[in-house]
C-alpha cells in the first residue's frame, strides 16, 4: 500500500497564517508593539554617542586656581584659556610659566553638555576609559545574544521579548544613579544584556507571525533609524547623560504593560508540542483579523491527519546549526557577514563624534540617511530578491568605505566630501545587513531560529566590541576604522555570493526541511478553514473523519 503524502509542516502553517486573514489588523498590532519598544533599545544602543563624547576642555593648574568653564561663545583667544601665549585647551602637559612641561592637575569642560567624560575628567590618562565602556556595553550585548537564543527556543519568544524590556527599565535607571565611572560601566553591561536578548528575539518573533509574501514588511520599516534620530533630537534638548538614562527607562515602560495582549508565536507552541495552546493563538489572530475559524476541530484533525509532526522531544543548540555540511556551510558564511556588518555599522555610528560640525547634528543625519533607503529595501528585496539587494548595498558600502579611509588617509581633508561618503556607507552597511538579516530567518528553520537568531547577533557584537576600540585608534592612525570596515564588508560580499535565495520560500521549520526540495517556491490557495464542517461515517469498524472544504 502506498504511503500517503504528507504535507509538511511549513507548508501548511504558511497556508493557515493566510487563512487566518494574511497580513492584517494582528501583524500590524504586533509589529506596532515590538517596533515601539525598540524606542528604548535604540536609545541604550546609541547612548555612548553622546554620553562618551568628549566636551572642549582646558586645564588648570590645581583646584585652588579660579575655573573658568567654557560656554559655546568662549574661543582659544580669550586670555583665561592662554599661558604665555599657549592654548591650554586640550592640553595634557601644558608649560607653566615657562616651566618644565609638567601634565595637567584639574581641568574645566564645556558646560554646554553634561557626558561621563566631564562628570569624571575621563581625559589625558583616562581618555581610553569611554571607549573601554563602550566595549564593555558591547560585551553585554554579545553575552545577551547568546544566552536568550536557548532561553528563546526553551522558554518561548513572547517572555524572553518582555524579560528584555523589563532589564533595560531596570538598569538605565541604575545607571541614571551612578556615582562613580565604574558603577556606570557595570551598569552598561546589564543594559548590554538587554539590548542583546531583544535584538535576538524581536525579529524571529514577529515574522513567525507574518505570511511568506510580507515578511520584507518588518525590515522595510525603518524604525531604527527613526529612533536612532529621534535620541540626536532628545540629547539636543536635554544633553545630560543621567537625564537620558531616565528617558530610555520610560520608553520601555508602556510597552510592559502589553504582556496580556501579546501572544506567544504558534509556530514555537507547535514546534514545543503544545498544540492546544498554538490553535487558541491561531483563533485568537483569526479573529483579530476579523476571519475567525468556525470550526477549529476539523483544523485540529487535519493537524493529527495529513500533517509532517515535528520533532518535539529535543533541545535544539548550537551544535545542531553544525550537525551536516549544508548547515555548517551556512552558518559559516552567515557569522563572517553578521561579523563584518556588526563591525562597519556600529564603527560609523560611534565615530560619529570624530566628524567635524556639530555632534547632535551629525547624529540625526546619520540616522535620516537610512530612513528612506530602508524603505526602498521593500521593492528590492522582492524585486531583486534578498540575495541581490545585499550583494548590491554591500559593493555600495565597500565603495564609500573605502574613499573616507583615503580622504583620511590622505591630505584630502575635504569634511564635506568625508561627511557625504560617510553617510553612502552607513546607507550601505545598514541596508547590506538588513538583507542578511532576512536571508539568515527565512533559511534556518524555526527549532533553531532563535539559536541561530542568537548566535549571529553575537557574532555581530564581535565585530562591535572592536569598533570602539577602531574610534579610539582612528585619531593616531587616520582612516585605520574605514580600512578594517572595507576589508570586512569585502569578506561578507564574497560570502553572499555562496548563501541560496529565500525569496518566495516558506518558513522551514524542522531541521529536515533546511534546504529541502519540497520548499521549493510555489504558489498556493489557503485552506478556508472557517467554512470547514466535520462529519464522521464508519467503514469497516473504523471512524473515518471526512473534512469538506
Amino acid at each position: 500500500m502506498e504511503k500517503k503524502k504528507m504535507t509538511p509542516i511549513s507548508e501548511f502553517l504558511d497556508e493557515l497564517l493566510d487563512t487566518c486573514g494574511g497580513f492584517g489588523r494582528f501583524q500590524f498590532f504586533i509589529m506596532f508593539v515590538v517596533l515601539g519598544g525598540m524606542s528604548s533599545v535604540t536609545f541604550s544602543m546609541m547612548m555612548m554617542t553622546f554620553a562618551g563624547a568628549t566636551p572642549d576642555w582646558n586645564c588648570v593648574r590645581d583646584d585652588s586656581f579660579v575655573r573658568h568653564d567654557i560656554t559655546p561663545a568662549t574661543t582659544v583667544s580669550n586670555e583665561s584659556l592662554h599661558v604665555n601665549g599657549t592654548s591650554m585647551v586640550k592640553q595634557c602637559f601644558p608649560a607653566w610659566d615657562n616651566e618644565t612641561t609638567t601634565a595637567c592637575e584639574a581641568f574645566t569642560f564645556n558646560t554646554s553638555m553634561n557626558t561621563v567624560v566631564n562628570q569624571w575628567d575621563l581625559v589625558c590618562d583616562e581618555a581610553w576609559i569611554p571607549s573601554t565602556i563602550t566595549t564593555i556595553q558591547m560585551s553585554g550585548v554579545l553575552l545577551g545574544g547568546l544566552f536568550t537564543g536557548h532561553l528563546a527556543d526553551k522558554i518561548g519568544r513572547k517572555p524572553t521579548h518582555f524579560l528584555s524590556m523589563l532589564t533595560l527599565l531596570v538598569f538605565n535607571v541604575l545607571c541614571g544613579f551612578s556615582v562613580s565611572w565604574e558603577m556606570f560601566a557595570t551598569c552598561r553591561l546589564f543594559i548590554g544584556l538587554g539590548i542583546g536578548a531583544f535584538l535576538t528575539v524581536y525579529y524571529p518573533y514577529v515574522l513567525e507571525f507574518i505570511p511568506n509574501e510580507r515578511r520584507v514588511v518588518l525590515p522595510a520599516f525603518p524604525m531604527w533609524g527613526i529612533w536612532s534620530a529621534l535620541f540626536a533630537l532628545v540629547a539636543w534638548g536635554l544633553p545630560d547623560w543621567r537625564y537620558l538614562h531616565f528617558v530610555s527607562a520610560a520608553c520601555a515602560a508602556p510597552w510592559l504593560l502589553t504582556w496580556r495582549l501579546m501572544p506567544e508565536s504558534f509556530r514555537w507552541l507547535i514546534s514545543n508540542n503544545k498544540q492546544e495552546a498554538a490553535f487558541d493563538v491561531i483563533q485568537r489572530v483569526a479573529k483579530f483579523n476579523g476571519s475567525p475559524i468556525r470550526d477549529i476541530k476539523a483544523l485540529k484533525i487535519r493537524m493529527d491527519t495529513d500533517v509532517d509532526e515535528p520533532s518535539t522531544n529535543k533541545v535544539y543548540t548550537i551544535r545542531d546549526m553544525f550537525s551536516t555540511a549544508k548547515l555548517a556551510k551556512m552558518t559559516f558564511l552567515h557569522i563572517v557577514s553578521w561579523l563584518a556588518c556588526g563591525y562597519g555599522y556600529y564603527g560609523i555610528s560611534f565615530g560619529v563624534k570624530g566628524l567635524t560640525g556639530n555632534l547632535f547634528l551629525n547624529m540625526a543625519l546619520l540616522s535620516i540617511a537610512e530612513i528612506p533607503a530602508i524603505v526602498t529595501l521593500y521593492f528590492f528585496t522582492n524585486r531583486l530578491g534578498r540575495k541581490w539587494t545585499s550583494l548590491l548595498f554591500c559593493g555600495i558600502g565597500i565603495f564609500a568605505a573605502v574613499t573616507v579611509a583615503f580622504i583620511e588617509a590622505t591630505d584630502l581633508q575635504n569634511k564635506v566630501y568625508r561627511t557625504v561618503f560617510v553617510l553612502i556607507s552607513k546607507i550601505g552597511v545598514s541596508l547590506a545587513w538588513l538583507g542578511i538579516k532576512l536571508l539568515a530567518t527565512e533559511l534556518f528553520p524555526t527549532v533553531i531560529r532563535s539559536v541561530s537568531s542568537g548566535l549571529f547577533n553575537s557574532m555581530a557584537r564581535v565585530g562591535s566590541l572592536i569598533a570602539p576600540q577602531m574610534v579610539y585608534l582612528n585619531d593616531d592612525i587616520p582612516g585605520i576604522l574605514y580600512f578594517i570596515c572595507s576589508g570586512g564588508l569585502i569578506l561578507a560580499f564574497i560570502c553572499i555570493c555562496f548563501m541560496p535565495e529565500t525569496n518566495n520560500r516558506m518558513l522551514p521549520d524542522t531541521l529536515h526541511e533546511f534546504g529541502s526540495n519540497k520548499l521549493k517556491p510555489k504558489k498556493y490557495h489557503p485552506y478556508k478553514l472557517f467554512d470547514m464542517t466535520t462529519t464522521t461515517k464508519k467503514e469497516k469498524g473504523n471512524i473515518i473523519f471526512v473534512t469538506h472544504m
